[in-house]
This record gives structure tokens, C-alpha cells and sequence, in this order.
């Protein structure tokens, strides 16, 4: 009897455990990309919207020669 009882027991913690895995797991995954993601987000400006105000958002550019030579170098 006990050790039907003890072989019942070992099933239902296997279920136990791996849902308490998956739970730290996913608590854990969460928390660092939070920890990372939120400075990230209000310090990064990757697209440069938060520089100074200009008149207009677009960018200058440098142009090059159109030549012949320049366009086989493209790729």
C-alpha cells in the first residue's frame, strides 16, 4: 500500500516540479528583460528623435561622384 502510495506521490510531484520551473523560469526570464529593457528604452535613441529640435527631421548627406566606376563597386 505504501508503496503504491509512494509511486502516486512521485507523479504528482513531477507535475509539481515542472510547473514550478517553468514558473521561476519564465519569473526569472521576465525580470532580467525588464531590467534591461526599461533603462534601454527611456535612455537609448537610436533614430535621433530626442536630439535637439531642428526645423526639419531630415538628414544631410554627402554626395559622391555618379560614375560608372562607383556604381559596380555598389555590390
Amino acid at each position: 500500500m505504501l508503496r503504491n502510495l509512494w509511486r502516486e506521490w512521485l507523479r504528482v510531484s513531477k507535475h509539481i516540479g515542472s510547473f514550478n520551473a517553468r514558473a521561476l523560469i519564465t519569473l526569472i526570464y521576465f525580470t532580467i528583460l525588464a531590467l534591461f529593457g526599461l533603462p534601454l528604452r527611456f535612455l537609448a535613441d537610436p533614430m535621433g528623435i530626442k536630439r535637439r529640435p531642428r526645423a526639419s527631421a531630415w538628414l544631410r548627406r554627402t554626395t559622391q561622384d555618379l560614375d560608372l566606376d562607383t556604381a559596380r563597386k555598389q555590390g
